[in-house]
């Protein structure tokens, strides 16, 4: 019997599995992998202590720590979590008993699809515009989308970037009317019924491919489609918003369904940063060792 599962491997599950074994819970964090988003981004400048540093080192970072705790790591996916007298947590191998869960599997970005896009991730291809922006300081850059996300992210891109293109494939964006006029003060250009069939370039982005067959240089290509949370793991009793974002008291990250807690981007919290999905899965332990405590009956 486990005092606590925690699913998922990224900022808010490791974060979460340190401070469960710090305060000495009987833990175990199931993932298939310690990758996540984080892994395939490029330099995160927004690390505090880092001023610079690749995704992929943070992410051994975080697991070297991880790995030092005394805590079960258990390396499969998870098939499902039910719950009766206490949690069932199914993996590829075996299950799980335990009388609190933690899901923290984060959101998958939406992809475009084209060749190309999966060999530059970190490399030019970007999904999240607050964490990058600042690294493509003074280069030409691009924006797939033109939702509010897309627009949002061109103008933030505006104070780093020398030219920015934002391209929707509709015949008209879909971002409100105060962001599109802000996007043209600031000198974004915007092409409708226009989007890319292929990222080109050597070791990172150099350019695109229009879907008219002319080519634009670039050197970052932010894809802002949307992204999906990762919940399809919580039991039906788990309240999820209209995105599908597990919804949380944002006082301990607890759900609807009692002794089941969220962190991180699979909630509903407003900002997805490394930075909050860390203090999230803090807070999330933390949660579950006081509720513990009172809860002897379990």
């Amino acid at each position: 019997m486990q005092d606590l599962v925690i699913v998922g491997g990224g900022p808010a599950g490791i974060t979460a599995g340190i401070y469960a074994a710090r305060k000495k819970l009987r833990t175990a964090l199931v993932s298939s992998d310690f990758i996540g988003q984080v892994g395939l981004t490029g330099p995160i400048e927004n690390w505090p202590g880092e001023a610079s540093i690749q995704g992929a080192a943070l992410v051994d970072k975080f697991e070297d720590h991880l790995r030092r705790q005394a805590i079960e790591i258990i390396e499969e996916d998870v098939l499902s979590i039910t719950k009766n007298e206490h949690f069932i947590v199914k993996t590829e191998d075996g299950e799980l008993t335990s009388r609190t869960v933690l899901l923290a599997t984060g959101r998958t970005p939406q992809q475009l699809g084209v060749p190309g896009e999966r060999d530059y991730i970190g490399k030019g291809v970007v999904y999240c515009t607050t964490c990058d922006a600042p690294v493509y300081q003074d280069k030409k850059v691009v924006i797939i989308g033109g939702g509010n996300n897309g627009f949002s992210s061109a103008i933030e891109l505006t104070d780093y970037a020398t030219e920015v293109t934002l391209l929707e494939i509709a015949d008209k964006c879909r971002a409100d009317e105060l962001l599109q006029e802000r996007a043209a003060k600031k000198g974004v250009s915007i092409h409708t019924n226009q989007t890319i069939t292929e990222i080109v370039g050597d070791d990172y982005v150099s350019g695109v491919t229009l879907q008219d067959g002319s080519s634009l240089p670039v050197e970052g290509v932010f894809v802002e489609i949307g992204s999906l949370p990762n919940s399809s793991l919580a039991p039906t009793e788990v309240k999820r918003n209209e995105h599908g974002e597990i919804e949380i008291d944002y006082y301990n990250c607890a759900t609807s369904l009692e002794g089941f807690y969220a962190a991180g981007d699979v909630t509903n919290i407003r900002d997805k940063q490394i930075v909050t999905a860390t203090a999230e899965g803090a807070k999330a332990a933390l949660s579950v060792y006081d509720y513990l405590q009172f809860s002897p009956k379990l």
